[in-house]
């Protein structure tokens, strides 16, 4: 099983990544969590937009979900079948409303599977927003503030991808981990290996960088568009 990250930029595109999305791939089955802004033109480089099998759209927030639409056209001149959408009850209508391009599921707490790829799904602290277990191998936040439902998620996991939405001295943000918050974390959680997302383009990313890793207890890196990690 691998991670690609194909866009880590939090809250709008940065100069070099889209918004969020990552694939997941295993056993020739593709699965994406989240598609935001810009994310549909970059995953072409990694995937053919037809064999996407299924996507996890963790909130309504189009940094998100603004792309989806877009991978619907790149899928039609395929003759793709509907995609399958797991997500929340405030989906966009779209996703909703038209049966010939999208089979959507309302998102529910525990476990789920995508083709090969056991889920467990988990509403966290930022709106109607679902947090993704895939297996033991990886936990990814989505958007939160820090709660008890994304602690008792990545318990265990041996890698948290992790928003670092700012830093412990701007105070809390509501909705949303500080890289602070994500450092203790991935310590809480015992994870091997802490990759910081949500990357906002405004923001001193080595700071964010610096912060979580002295707090992790385990190597952290940034996120960044292309990575690939095995799982």
């Amino acid at each position: 099983m691998r991670l690609t990250v194909i866009g880590c930029a939090g809250s709008a595109p940065a100069p070099d990544s889209a918004c969020s999305c990552y694939l997941i791939e295993a056993d020739g089955f593709r699965l994406l969590l989240d598609l935001g802004a810009g994310a549909s033109g970059p995953l072409q480089k990694y995937a053919d937009p037809a064999t996407i099998d299924a996507l996890i759209l963790s909130h309504q927030h189009s940094d998100h979900h603004g792309d989806i639409t877009q991978l619907w056209r790149l899928r039609v001149v395929s003759a793709a079948p509907p995609l399958p959408i797991t997500g929340p009850s405030d989906m966009p209508p779209v996703l909703l409303t038209n049966p010939a391009d999208y089979t959507p599921t309302i998102a529910r707490p525990g476990p789920a599977r995508f083709g090969p790829i056991d889920v467990r799904l988990s509403r966290v602290e930022h709106g109607e927003c679902w947090a993704t277990r895939i297996g033991d191998a990886l936990c990814y936040t989505a958007d939160t503030g820090p709660c008890e439902a994304i602690e008792e998620l990545a318990r265990g996991c041996r890698v948290l991808l992790a928003e670092a939405s700012g830093f412990d001295a701007d105070g809390p943000s509501r909705g949303h981990l500080s890289a602070g918050d994500a450092g203790r974390l991935a310590a809480g959680a015992g994870a091997k290996l802490l990759i910081l997302t949500h990357l906002r383009a405004w923001q001193d990313h080595g700071r964010l960088l610096d912060e979580a890793a002295e707090l992790a207890g385990c190597p952290v890196i940034l996120a960044h568009p292309g990575l690939r990690v095995a799982l």
